[in-house]
């Protein structure tokens, strides 16, 4: 009541209520939680982009003690130099690649050691001809080194050259600056080609006599 005096004497255990007015203008007690905090109820604050002031590296942190997954395509904070950044790996990785280098090879450095070559070969038995052909057609064109061999099997001799020429056209051959070598009967001869085109051919002459002979080629890449 207005104007009563207060007889307790012990200030611990003088207490007072505090009122407010509600928004209709009625008085209403001040409510507190258990611990007799000051109890505002459940707060919402709904809001875009609410920050108080942009976050820099400098001054700010983010904790996360929760297991975060990002999914991202060519994720990174920044481009990585060779300056300030390094790769390690520690699995086992397979690199599979065609003409695989590391810089252009040269001949001061550099060497190539060839294991084996690509051999190739074709023969032939020309027997009982009386004529003048030319036989053993064959695209030299990537060989490293070739070669036509010819054993006279036959009673009479022989004649042989090399034709080259740039296309299978026949009327492109011409004879080889090897020349003609005349083989006897139970003689051999190799013939090597002195001029490099596309394709090259054996070309042999019976005189009219009967002759009969083998015929080997031989190429190596």
């Amino acid at each position: 009541m207005p104007n009563n005096l207060v007889f307790n004497g012990t200030a611990s255990q003088l207490q007072s209520q505090v009122s407010g007015v509600d928004s209709n203008g009625t008085v209403r007690a001040i409510l507190t939680d258990d611990s007799g905090r000051l109890d505002l109820g459940t707060v919402t604050v709904t809001a875009e982009d609410l920050d108080i002031r942009n976050l820099t590296g400098t001054t700010d942190s983010i904790t996360i003690y929760n297991t975060v997954t990002v999914t991202a395509e060519d994720l990174d904070i920044r481009n990585l130099t060779g300056t300030t950044d390094s790769i390690t790996i520690y699995n086992t990785v397979t690199v599979t690649a065609e003409d695989l280098d590391i810089r252009p090879l040269t001949a001061a450095s550099d060497s190539i050691m060839l294991g084996a070559r690509l051999f190739s070969e074709s023969n032939t038995t020309i027997a009982g001809v009386t004529d003048s052909a030319a036989i053993m057609q064959q695209d030299t064109s990537e060989q490293n080194v070739y070669s036509f061999y010819v054993f006279n099997t036959g009673e009479n001799t022989v004649t042989v050259n090399l034709q080259v020429s740039p296309t299978t056209t026949d009327s492109y051959f011409v004879d080889d600056t090897s020349g003609a070598v005349g083989v006897a009967a139970g003689e051999k001869a190799v013939l090597v080609a002195a001029k490099y085109l596309q394709y090259t051919r054996l070309f042999y002459s019976t005189g009219g006599a009967t002759c009969t002979f083998d015929v080997y080629y031989n190429a190596a890449v």
